[in-house]
């Protein structure tokens, strides 16, 4: 994945002009794979999944990865517009490159997009997994929590956006919250991309904006009541230790939704990664691939044995006994 290899496509969306900047590279020998990124500010498909783009090409996918509307370079063209919603921004997105049942991959924000956009549009997607401690269901203990952003964690990103100017320092202290291990390797390059997209004042904006917003958010970023309807195989990849994420007090009480999650969605396994936090897919990016290669696999080998006996998936699903929920704890 290279960032200077991106490409961009003219959009509407709900009559909202957008321009949107994407990677695309392989061939999909074994279909395709798209992959959406996790919020925050100086949030960008690259900048979450470096880490994984090549290793999906070469296990024989097409990848694509786009910057979701108003992250990255992807841009609303008419700035007085509303950005457009993610599951509708995901459904033109997927009909313009004319993309066809692929795999769904998300990290965090982009977990919400993909697994409410795969309720909405099953006959669209092949399997999702979901990283990042969403979607989680919004248990008594949850709704009791009151904001989520009202957090140590997210306070610090309002002040760090009340500066004149951002700095590396405060950038690297605002990435590292979303590793287990602070000294990460990861955590200095993470932090320059962040850096380096929000140079861009329409993307800084959008950031602050953001920002202020999550004082008023609370268990998940929407509603969770659509988990049940999904009927793709479904793969929940969640760091168990989110210890900067999220204050002593929640930490127990959001992995617990989000681990209940997959005994909602019908066809679902979860492996939680301990010393492992917000960002899996970057802290332990070999494990992550690897895991996340063979579910794809795992669910190519299923459709196809289906196929060739003339059963339809879904009904499969509904009737025939599929795997409906199990936890591993990867310890190492």
């Amino acid at each position: 994945m290279d960032i200077e290899n991106k490409k961009s496509i003219a959009l509407s969306v709900n009559e909202t002009p957008i321009t949107v900047c994407y990677y695309q590279e392989g061939k999909p020998v074994k279909g395709e794979v798209i992959l959406m990124h996790t919020g925050g500010a100086g949030a960008s498909a690259y900048m979450c999944w470096l880490l994984n783009f090549n290793a999906l090409v070469e296990a024989g996918f097409r990848v694509t990865a786009p910057d979701a509307p108003g992250f990255g370079n992807s841009k609303t063209l008419n700035p007085n517009a509303k950005t457009p919603n993610a599951v509708d921004f995901l459904h033109v997105f997927i009909e313009s490159l004319e993309i066809l049942n692929p795999h769904l991959v998300g990290n965090s924000m982009g977990g919400m997009t993909i697994s409410k956009f795969a309720s909405e549009y099953p006959e669209l997607v092949r399997s999702l997994t979901i990283s990042g401690g969403e979607p989680r269901i919004e248990t008594k203990e949850v709704s009791e929590l009151g904001s989520l952003g009202a957090t140590p964690r997210n306070d610090f990103v309002r002040e760090m956006f009340s500066k004149p100017q951002l700095s590396y320092e405060d950038m690297y202290k605002a990435t590292a919250d979303f590793f287990y291990d602070r000294d990460h390797p990861m955590v200095d390059e993470i932090t320059r991309c962040r850096l380096n997209t929000l140079n861009d004042r329409d993307a800084y904006e959008f950031a602050k904006e953001n920002s202020l917003g999550q004082i008023k958010r609370r268990g998940s970023d929407g509603s969770v009541d659509y988990l049940h309807l999904l009927q793709v195989p479904t793969l929940l990849l969640h760091g168990r230790d989110e210890i900067w994420f999220y204050p002593s007090t929640h930490r127990e009480i959001l992995m617990d939704a989000a681990i209940k999650a997959g005994s909602v969605i019908p066809s679902c396994t979860t492996i939680i990664l301990p010393h492992c936090a917000h960002w899996p897919q970057i802290e332990h990016s070999d494990l992550y691939n690897q895991l996340l290669i063979g579910f794809l696999n795992q669910v190519l080998t299923l459709q196809n044995h289906l196929k060739y006996h003339n059963i339809p998936f879904f009904f499969f699903l509904s009737f025939a006994g599929a795997p409906v929920f199990g936890v591993k704890d990867y310890g190492y």
